[in-house]
């Protein structure tokens, strides 16, 4: 009865999942070609040599396997995502248990990723034809990846997708202790997956000295913002790519003096966190644009404005890393710029105006031209920092003067009724 109930509840999974795959792996792939292109030859071949040799090498807890880790731990949620439906419903009465159910749950997911195995194995082949040493226990760690990946997503109770997510990484390491460990942890999860009924889970509370802690920070827009975007976050660092491999061959390819090393860094990190504020401030515009509901929640204009501004230095911190590592002097002048567009963008995004392009011409031309002077004149950028208040103040205030339903020309017709 496990093993046809097993076979019977993954077809069912398998007919959706087909759908999800084409979609999810069209679009991924697509914008890795786009990636790609982009690049000039010499970085190309470089990026080709440097994962297929990260896929394959013996090493634990190679950067490119991780990455594909990665990669796979958002495709399976997206994934997910779109096959929780088939969760419920008639499915919750075949004659299965719950641990074949979300066995089945994770093959449906799972089966979701046949493009980033085909990927994977790709570049492991490449590997060997290029002479890179590559190890049989990449190939192993293919598939609890896959599975891992898809465990920390399916419905099922917390500790067994912290289980799945834990095996996700030790399998990427490809050693012999890291899959032994992944085997047993996911082993584990499964385990768990059938000794859980819905009347032991609990509704966890906050302490009572944390509450009015919470009620003072702007956590819950912040909570909302965060669930607009979705997973379209994942791919806010992908516009500093396409400054970043420049910035990185210019310096690696030429024999700057240490001034001119250290402007072409401080543009190059200017360019990206630019890119990278700007796209997830349209995108924000776009899939949160301003109602009046808003206004009704406990919450005032300087911590709707807060809250933005604080997405925008979570989203853009992580390319700090790098350029406060090389050069402190350089970061810290890159930071008054992040700290300056966090809080000027998000009064650009109060508009009535809705669409990828509506924040409006002089936002670009303003984000881009203090990026430049920050890389020219640092202390532009630190000047631009200490008068971040009067700018956060400036967005509040845009934020409390705006007309949710403002009226536009354009789009009505000479009786003031909404063209179609």
């Amino acid at each position: 009865m496990t093993a046809a109930g097993l076979g019977a509840s993954f077809r069912f999974h398998l007919a959706s999942s087909i759908r999800v795959t084409l979609g999810l792996a069209a679009f991924q792939l697509v914008l890795l070609l786009v990636l790609v292109a982009l690049q000039p030859p010499q970085a190309r071949a470089l990026l080709f040599e440097g994962l297929a040799a990260g896929i394959a090498t013996p090493e634990a807890f190679s950067a490119s396997r991780l990455g594909f880790a990665l990669w796979a731990v958002l495709a399976a949620a997206a994934a997910a995502r779109r096959l929780a439906p088939t969760q419920r419903g008639w499915h919750l009465h075949l004659p299965v248990d719950l641990r074949t159910r979300w066995g089945a749950g994770v093959l449906g997911v799972a089966s979701t990723l046949p493009h980033l195995a085909v990927l994977w194995i790709l570049l492991w082949i490449g590997a060997t034809l290029l002479g890179e040493p590559a190890s049989p226990r990449a190939l192993l760690a293919l598939p609890l990846v896959a599975l891992g990946a898809a465990g920390a997503w399916t419905p099922a109770p917390r500790r067994v997708r912290a289980c799945a997510a834990v095996a996700v990484p030790l399998a990427a390491s490809a050693s012999s202790p890291g899959l032994v460990a992944a085997t047993a942890i996911f082993a584990l999860a499964y385990f768990q997956s059938g000794r859980w009924s819905p009347r032991t889970v609990r509704v966890p509370v906050a302490p009572s000295s944390l509450r009015p802690l919470g009620r003072r920070l702007p956590t819950g827009q912040l909570v909302l913002s965060l669930r607009a975007l979705g997973l379209w976050i994942a791919l806010a660092h992908l516009p500093a790519v396409l400054f970043a491999a420049p910035t990185g061959l210019a310096l690696h390819n030429n024999d700057f003096t240490p001034d001119q090393s250290e402007l072409v860094l401080r543009l190059g990190t200017s360019l990206a966190i630019a890119a990278t504020v700007l796209g997830t401030a349209t995108l924000l515009n776009a899939r949160r644009p301003p109602w009046a509901w808003s206004r009704s929640l406990p919450w005032s204009a300087r911590q709707r404005v807060a809250a933005d501004a604080v997405l925008l230095l979570l989203v853009a911190s992580p390319l700090l890393i790098p350029v406060l590592y090389l050069r402190a002097s350089s970061g810290l002048s890159v930071l008054a710029l992040l700290v300056f567009l966090a809080v000027r963008l998000p009064g650009r995004m109060r508009n009535s105006l809705r669409g990828l392009t509506k924040l409006g011409t002089w936002t670009y031309i303003e984000t881009l031209l203090a990026a430049l002077l920050t890389a020219l004149q640092p202390v532009i950028g630190l000047a631009l920092a200490l008068a971040s208040p009067l700018f956060l103040e400036a967005s509040a205030r845009r934020e409390q003067s705006l007309k949710v339903g403002l009226y536009l020309e354009r789009r009505f017709d000479g009786a003031r009724e909404a063209e179609s």
